[in-house]
């Protein structure tokens, strides 16, 4: 199996890079840190369709050798620090933009992201023999369509998140992020790109093909590009070809989808040298505007 990450930059020919803000504490012997990434949006709000932006959170714990094999945890968020009318709201100036966020779709009330008993996300941490363990998972942010019209720029939030112990319901860990919602041109890739994996053997005779897609979300009518930092190369002693199923590109408010399809012609051997051989190399998409 050959595997091929790639990491996707967006940005005005310069990469964007999400941040998150973490803290640690104990709640007896076992200590949690939670990380959660910045969210930055771009919104039209002229633009009749919902914008659902994907975010991620983590938590890493560690125990004694003396402490229970398992952790029940549950993870909250308030509504930031601009709450109105039953939303987020994310500030500029004194205008703003409102938002929710979600556990997962469905986007109504029963699948809100708050800090209460019924709307945290939860979940039970299993270290097995191990002292450490991770769990991760995602939530979604979603900003209404068709707001009345702000003046362009970014507007801001902070959101807090509560790591608690689910069965006493302390917290136990608090962190921050922060959330941003752009109208002024810009673009973000919304979708980003999975692995292209391929699966190939020593001198088969045919090609081996493989793909992934991803979308790219920007203001209306802006036009953009895309573009990969290699579009081949060399992993395990097999030459492989990448290609984009576009190059540009012109932005509508919502996601657009492309792929990234990759090639490895057949009749190469390759330096695999045992029954089996995986490999990785990173590639990066930048979308530039």
């Amino acid at each position: 199996m050959t595997g091929l990450r790639l990491t996707p930059l967006t940005g005005r020919n310069l990469a964007a890079l999400l941040g998150c803000l973490a803290a640690s504490a104990a709640n007896g012997a076992i200590t949690c840190n939670v990380t959660v990434s910045a969210m930055s949006v771009v919104y039209d709000p002229t633009v009749a369709t919902t914008n659902v932006t994907t975010g991620n959170w983590t938590i890493s714990c560690n125990r004694l050798a003396t402490d229970p094999g398992t952790f029940d945890w549950a993870l909250g968020a308030n509504a930031g620090t601009n709450p109105g009318g039953g939303y987020n709201r994310a500030t500029l100036a004194g205008g703003t933009y409102r938002y929710r966020l979600y556990r997962n779709a469905p986007y109504n009330n029963a699948n809100r992201w708050r800090d209460t008993r019924r709307t945290r996300i939860a979940g039970t941490m299993v270290f097995g023999a191990s002292l450490t363990a991770t769990d991760s998972g995602s939530f979604d942010l979603v900003v209404p369509a068709l707001q009345t019209v702000r003046p362009a720029g970014t507007y801001s939030d902070v959101v807090s998140v509560f790591l608690r112990n689910a069965r006493t319901g302390a917290v136990i860990n608090t962190t921050t992020f922060g959330v941003s919602i752009i109208t002024t041109n810009a673009c973000q890739i919304s979708v980003p790109p999975g692995d292209v994996n391929f699966t190939y053997t020593s001198l088969q005779l045919s090609s081996s093909a493989a793909s992934t897609l991803f979308g790219v979300r920007c203001t209306t009518a802006l036009p953009y590009s895309m573009a990969l930092d290699a579009t081949s190369s060399t992993l395990l002693g097999l030459n492989y070809t990448l290609a984009l199923s576009a190059i540009s590109g012109t932005g509508n408010g919502v996601t657009q989808t492309y792929a990234i399809n990759g090639g490895i012609a057949g009749s190469q051997a390759g330096t695999c040298a045992t029954a089996v051989c995986t490999g990785s190399q990173t590639r990066t998409l930048t979308v530039t505007y």
